[in-house]
Order: structure tokens, then sequence, then C-alpha cells
């Protein structure tokens, strides 16, 4: 449990990201995150008196925007949702729905329909350390994001920071050289311009070992890096201080191959498992750490290999393999018999542990086995790569996956840039005074999970 005064450092965080609504049963769940500065927008009628040909809407700052969070204690998935005060559209917004893009590196990126109900879309994002949540528009389209549709956010010296995406130019004529593809562009946000200001424009230079067809699964800046990472193909990287520096209107990209033998040819069928189902990466200390199940698409599952490579950057020594261990291997270890995981499945998306050292946990998901019980269930277990042990498992009700869905849990360490401090409880005290929240083992309290709900995830460890 997480100790008092503390948020987990590392959660399971669903994906999805709803309008909130008010359930007097679970609100006591919900904090919401106290924020230095919104800057959001909603738009409303112009009025009848408007001139013809323009639109009879335009855009107002909304100050009502709010991000709420329910904490929970790992592996149960934590949430988020988004609330908002004297919302002028709220009998039209029906079906609202958001996203997290990205939850790391002291950032929080929503994908969102706001400001409005007609079609208009916009990132949100919370600078956690500074406390600020911003809405800042999606690109025109003039532009389509060819590596990524998330924007990668980069700290600027100044303490403010930019966003990132690579995008094809759909307004420029196509290269001579007959290959089909637009040119591509790099579109900066800096976070102090207005909500509906250009995109600013910079000129990427790939190397030519960087392929064609190349989609982004992970990005991330790490050691002054800034990389994008497609886990079948490689990494596209580049230096941030490249893109922040105003001067320079070109930015040199390098591409490093993934470890030997884990390339994945792009399949136009998409009948094969997608790599991040099976693989991850993250920056973790001074290197670049890759998990991959080997042969998730070609081996029988006790043949399958749990593998982790470390990479340098900058580096020209390559990557190097540091744990591996086959899931026959693993089955056999006491104390996954012990916990009476599965074996009908295989274990599927590793997600790297950013507190501790060689742990990665994978799911299984188990949602045909006893089809007699109400109640089918998810299983994560955690295993050691470095040291080739089995460390801890839990059963959890499939109930608490959303949609059951394991593609919509992802790991984040967020919780540990914004701090408990700046978790408000909803309802106000009658004093009117916004009391912090305490984090207690004892009690239910903004969403960490209780002791019977603890039990109810059966969780067990084992040692070999």
């Amino acid at each position: 449990m997480a100790t008092a005064g503390a948020v987990p450092s590392w959660v399971v965080l669903d994906r999805l990201v709803h309008l909130h609504k008010v359930d007097d049963e679970e609100e006591q769940d919900w904090a919401t995150i106290e924020c230095s500065e919104t800057k959001a927008y909603v738009t409303v009628e112009n009025g009848d008196e408007s001139p013809d040909g323009t639109s009879p809407f335009r855009l107002s700052p909304f100050d009502g925007l709010e991000l709420l969070v329910r904490v929970a204690e790992p592996p149960y998935p934590s949430a988020l949702s988004i609330r908002l005060v004297d919302d002028p559209d709220k009998d039209d917004r029906r079906g609202f729905l958001s996203n997290v893009l990205l939850a790391g590196g002291g950032f929080l990126v929503l994908g969102s329909c706001l400001p409005d109900t007609r079609g208009s879309n916009s990132y949100i994002v919370l600078d956690a350390p500074s406390g600020s949540l911003a809405m800042i528009s999606t690109l025109s389209l003039r532009f389509r994001p060819s590596v990524a549709y998330t924007p990668l956010p980069l700290r600027r010296p100044d303490g403010g920071y930019v966003l990132v995406l690579i995008a094809m130019d759909m307004m420029n004529s196509r290269p001579a050289d007959g290959s089909g593809y637009l040119p591509e562009v790099i579109c900066l946000m800096p976070s102090w311009l207005p909500f509906d200001h250009p995109w600013q424009l910079k000129t990427p230079l790939f190397p030519p070992e960087k392929p064609r067809l190349f989609g982004a699964h992970e990005i991330f800046s790490f050691q002054g890096h800034a990389l994008w990472v497609d886990l079948g193909r490689g990494i596209l990287s580049c230096d941030c201080e490249d893109i922040l520096l105003s001067s320079n209107g070109d930015v040199q990209f390098r591409y490093i191959d993934l470890p030997m033998g884990c390339k994945v040819d792009f399949d136009p069928s998409y009948h094969r498992a997608l790599p991040s189902e099976y693989r991850a990466i993250r920056g973790m200390g001074n290197s670049i750490r890759f998990v991959s199940i080997e042969g998730y698409t070609t081996m029988h599952r006790r043949d399958m290999v749990l593998c982790m490579w470390t990479l340098i950057v900058p580096s020209s020594s390559g990557w190097r393999k540091v744990g591996e261990i086959s899931v026959g291997e693993l089955w056999e270890q006491k104390g996954f018999k012990t916990a009476g995981l599965p074996t009908h499945v295989p274990p599927t998306r590793p997600m790297l542990s950013s507190h501790e050292d060689g742990v990665v946990y994978f799911l299984l998901g188990d949602f045909y086995e006893d089809e007699d019980k109400d109640e089918k269930y998810i299983h994560m277990f955690s295993i050691n790569l470095l040291t080739r042990k089995f460390v801890s498992s839990w059963r959890i009700p499939s109930s608490c996956c959303p949609q059951s869905n394991l593609e919509l849990l992802m790991e984040s360490d967020i919780l540990k840039d914004i701090g408990s401090h700046r978790l408000l409880p909803i309802a106000v005290p009658h004093h009117g005074e916004a009391k912090r929240m305490k984090w207690d083992h004892h009690e239910t309290v903004m969403g960490l999970t209780s002791k019977e709900d603890l039990g109810r995830a059966e969780k067990t460890s084992g040692m070999v």
C-alpha cells in the first residue's frame, strides 16, 4: 500500500477518459488535480448580428475545465475524467470521450473532442511540475501526422514546453523521385501561444536507413534526445536542442535498429499481432530498456522467450541482452505454480516498472475460463528479468479492466510528478476549506484500494 502522504509512484492507467458524472457512491473515490493555471476554450454563438460569411460561433476562454483522477494501488487501474463546470454545451455533449495519449516525463497528454460539440478537436496537456493545464489545437487539415498521432512534449530551458509532431504536408507537391510519399515537416506548438495560433514548422533531415513505413508506438524524451519508437522496426531520434532552438530550421535525425533478429515486417493485412502487444520500451537510469516476448506470433506458448536488452544513448556499442527466460522455464518456478496462474494463454502487454530495476509486469487474460462463474479474471504477474526470478502475481476481476480490453491499459509514473499534495477532494467540507488528501491504508481514500478490494486481488508472492 502507499504510505501516508504519498501516492503510488507507478500505476496502471486506464486510457479512456470520460466526461465526469456525479455518482454519490463513487464520488469519494475521485480527486481534482489542483492546477496553478488553466488555459481552455469553448465556442459560443456570435449572435444574430454576426456579419455575413462569418462563422456563427467564436472561441471564448473557459476556466471551468478540471481534470480528475481516481487513484488505485497497482495492479488495479487508476483512471482520469474531465469535468466541465458551467459547460455551455452540456445539453449537446453526448458520447464525449477522450483518451490518454501520453503519461510520463512530467506530462499528461489527452486527445479530446473539446472545445465544442461541432467536431473540433484538441490536445489537453497537464504540465505536472508547474501544475498548468492547457488546451492546444490539433493540426490543421493541411498536415497529417505521419510518424505518430501523439505529440511529444519537450521541456524548454525557461520552464515552458513545446509540442512536437512529424507530419506530411498535404499541400506540398510530391517528390520527383517517384516514391509517392509527400514531404514531411516538423510541427511545433509552444505552450504560451493562443489556441488558434498556427503550428510552427521545421524541416526534418532523415537518414537513409529510416524505413518508408515507420509508425511510432512509443514516444518519449530521454537525456536530451527525442525518440520515436516503432516496436517492430527501430528508433528515430534527434537532439531536443535542435528542435527547441528557434535559429535552427533543419533538424538532423538518427536511426537505431532494434536488437538483431527483432525486426518485424509490416503486415498490410493486420492479421498478425501488433508489436505493441508483446513489446515495451522506456528510459531507465542511464540507458534504454527494451522488452520483447520473442516467438509471440510464431511459437508455442512454452517456447516463447521473455527477453530484455539495454542501450546506452548516445552510444555506438549497440544493444546488449541483459536477461531472458523461456515461458516454459517460468512455468516451472515455484512462485508461478503457487500462484495458480493459467498456462493456456500467453503472457502479453509487458510493462517495465520505473522503480524496480529489471522488473517487468505481464498480463494474462482469463476471460474464457470457468464459464459458469459470473466473474472472469485478468491475471498480472511480475518477473525480474535480470535475475530470472518470478516476483509476484495478482488476480483481478475483469470488471476492473476498462471494457475487459487489455489494450486500454498502460503504465505511468505521472502521479509521482503530480504529487498527493495537489489532489483535492471533490466535495468541499462544510467549513469551506478544501482539505488535502491523506493517504491511509486503513480506509478507502480517493480511490486507493481498500483491504477488502486488495483481498479480491488475491496477491501472492513466490520465490524459487
